[in-house]
C-alpha cells in the first residue's frame, strides 16, 4: 500500500469531482472553483490491544493510522445529496427528505446514517455533492466505516458551519452505525478516528471515555497489517451475538453475586469469575474470561509502551490472539495461519487478529529492514495454503480526522 501523497490525491479528486458533477452542467461550471471545495482527510484505526472490550466498558490502546478515507465536495443549492465513490466506481443520489436504508448499496448507509443523526439532532443540512476516495482498505479491520462516518461528520461541520464538539461527533457517528447501519459497535473506532495523534497511542477507558496519550516510539520497527482477504460483514456475522452473550453473562453473574454494582464484564475480576465457573455455561465463561484477561493485557501493554519495551508488547499480542481464538471464538483458519507463520520469523514482535475477527486482518510489529523478507515468506506460504495472495499494509500513528486546504 503506497503512501498517500495528500496534495496530489486531492488534486485527483478535484478533477474527478469536476468530471462527475460539473462538466455537463454549465451553471455549476461557471461557479466552480477548486478552492471552494471542502477537503477532509479521515484516518483508519488500528487497535494495538484491547479487542471486544469497548462495549464491555473496559480498556484498549488504539491508534489512528496514516491510511485514509478522503472526501471532497461542496453544497449544491438543492435538497439532494449526490455522491460518487471512487472505491466502488458507484454513483448514488437521494433526497434529504427520504433517508432510508439501502440493502443493495451498503456503503452509502454509513453516510446516510450520519446525515440522519445530524438532522434529528436539529442541525440544518442542505444538499451537497461529494466524491469519496482514499487508500484505506475496506473490510480489513482498520475501521473504514468509522473513517467514513467521521469524515462525513467533519465535512458537514465544515460545510454548514455547525457548532459541534468532538464528543458529539463520536456519539452521532456511533449512533449512525448502531441504529441505522445495524452494527452494535462500541465507541472505540469513532473515538480513535476523532482523537488520533501522530506519534502517540491512546489509552482509552470506555467506562467514562476518559483517555490518555501514550508515546508510541516504534524506533526501527513498523506496524504491518496483513489482510487475509477473507471478507467480513459485521452486521451479518456473530459480532452482535457476542455482545448478547456478554450481556447475558453479566446478568447471571450479577444475580448470583448479588452485586448491583456489576454493570459490565469489566466490573468482574478473574477470581470471582473462576469461583462462579460451575454456574455458567462453558460458552459464557469463556466469553467473560476473554474480556477480563484482555483488560489485564491492556494494562500491561500500557506499561510496556511507556517503557518502550516492544518485545514484551509483542508477546502480549500473541496472548491476545490465543484468547480471541479459544475463548471468544472469533478467529478463522486464515487468521490463525497468518499469526502462526509470522510469529516464526526473526524480526517479528508478535501478532494477533485485529478488529472484531470473523475475517479481516492480522496486526504485527516488525523490524523495518525485515519487511521485504516477511512479505515474501508469508505471501508465498499463504498462497500455497489458500491460493490467495494477502495484502500487506505498513502504517504508523496518525492525527485524527481533519480538514485540509489545497
Amino acid at each position: 500500500m503506497k503512501k498517500l501523497e495528500t496534495r496530489k490525491y486531492f488534486e485527483k479528486l478535484h478533477d474527478l469531482f469536476f468530471k462527475k458533477f460539473v462538466k455537463d452542467d454549465r451553471g455549476r461550471e461557471n461557479t466552480f472553483k477548486r478552492e471552494n471545495l471542502i477537503n477532509i482527510l479521515s484516518p483508519g484505526r488500528v487497535n494495538i490491544i484491547g479487542e471486544h472490550t469497548d462495549y464491555n466498558l473496559g480498556f484498549s490502546i488504539p491508534i489512528a493510522v496514516n491510511k485514509y478515507i478522503v472526501l471532497t465536495g461542496k453544497a449544491n443549492d438543492s435538497d439532494i445529496v449526490e455522491v460518487y465513490s471512487e472505491y466502488f466506481d458507484s454513483f448514488y443520489r437521494f433526497p434529504l427528505s427520504d433517508i432510508t436504508f439501502d440493502k443493495n448499496v451498503k456503503w452509502v448507509n454509513y453516510l446516510k446514517g450520519v446525515i440522519r443523526e445530524y438532522i434529528q439532532g436539529g442541525f440544518k443540512i442542505s444538499g451537497f455533492s461529494m466524491v469519496i476516495g482514499g487508500n484505506l482498505p475496506m473490510g480489513t479491520g482498520m475501521s473504514s466505516s468509522a473513517a467514513l462516518e467521521v469524515g462525513v461528520a467533519k465535512f458537514l461541520e465544515e460545510l454548514f458551519n455547525l457548532n459541534i464538539n468532538r464528543e458529539e461527533i463520536i456519539k452521532y457517528c456511533n449512533s449512525a452505525e448502531n441504529n441505522f447501519v445495524g452494527v452494535s459497535c462500541g465507541f472505540l473506532d469513532q473515538f480513535t478516528v476523532v482523537y488520533g495523534e501522530e506519534g502517540n497511542a491512546i489509552f482509552l477507558n470506555f467506562k467514562d471515555l476518559s483517555y490518555k496519550y501514550i508515546p508510541f516510539d516504534l524506533k526501527d520497527n513498523i506496524i504491518l497489517i496483513i489482510d487475509s482477504k477473507e471478507e467480513r460483514n459485521l452486521s451479518s456475522t456473530g459480532y452482535n451475538k457476542r455482545r448478547d452473550e456478554c450481556r447475558e453473562a453479566v446478568k447471571i453473574i450479577s444475580s448470583i453475586a448479588k452485586n448491583k454494582n456489576i454493570y459490565s464484564l469489566s466490573d468482574i475480576d478473574l477470581d470471582l469469575l473462576c469461583r462462579l465457573k460451575e454456574r455458567l455455561s462453558d460458552k459464557l465463561f469463556k466469553r467473560a474470561r476473554h474480556v477480563i484477561t484482555e483488560n489485564r493485557r491492556v494494562l500491561l501493554s500500557k506499561g510496556y509502551l511507556i517503557k518502550g519495551n516492544i518485545e514484551k508488547l509483542g508477546l502480549i499480542l500473541l496472548e491476545s490472539h490465543n484468547s480471541l481464538k479459544y475463548d471468544y471464538e472469533v478467529s478463522t483458519e486464515k487468521l490463525d495461519f497468518l499469526v502462526d507463520e509470522i510469529a516464526k520469523i526473526k524480526g517479528v514482535y508478535g501478532a494477533r487478529l485485529m478488529g472484531a475477527g470473523f475475517g479481516g486482518s492480522v496486526i504485527s510489529i516488525v523490524k523495518k529492514d525485515k519487511i521485504d523478507s516477511i512479505v515474501d515468506i508469508i505471501g508465498s506460504n499463504f498462497f500455497k495454503k489458500f491460493a490467495v495472495t494477502p495484502n500487506f499494509i505498513e502504517c504508523l500513528p496518525s492525527n485524527g480526522t481533519k480538514r485540509v486546504k489545497y
